[in-house]
């Protein structure tokens, strides 16, 4: 891996859950979208190590044969790398991560808006359904949130 690791930590080595369904391409689009007004930009993907996303989103991670593994946000200073690497100090975690597509969305989006988005993409990708063993935030009031980019 490459420096992105933060410091050692020894965490409980929890199981890994069983995995998502595989991400489809048409799955993808579903991200930005999920962000509406707030998407900067097409979703990328990158290697869960390498990724350099230092914005607010949404991302998914796959496993070595493109099953979802995990759907979440970011926020902060480190955006979408900065969460990355607090999963990555969980050893299942490292041993199951291996890409990660990124929406980014532009930093004045709000943690209730990056919320409902990401519900409804879990919605949108019926990983309520699939992944029972995860949970996601409700998608309530998600057009409202996202519906219109609140700065010029």
């Amino acid at each position: 891996m490459s420096g992105i690791l933060p410091e050692a930590r020894t965490p409980q080595d929890p199981t890994p859950p069983p995995p998502g369904p595989v991400l489809l391409p048409a799955y993808v689009p579903l991200l930005a979208r999920a962000l509406g007004g707030y998407s900067s930009s097409d979703p990328y993907w990158s290697q869960v190590d390498t990724v350099e996303a230092f914005s607010p989103g949404l991302y998914i991670v796959v496993d070595l044969k493109g099953r979802i593994v995990w759907l979440g946000m970011a926020a902060g200073d480190q955006g979408v790398t900065g969460r990355i690497r607090t999963h990555l100090v969980e050893p299942w975690k490292r041993a199951v991560f291996h890409r990660v597509w990124v929406a980014p969305a532009y930093d004045q989006i709000s943690r209730p808006a990056l919320e409902a988005a990401e519900g409804w993409a879990a919605d949108a990708l019926d990983l309520r359904t699939r992944m029972p063993q995860r949970t996601w935030p409700p998608s309530t009031n998600w057009l409202t949130l996202v519906g219109r980019q609140q700065v010029s």
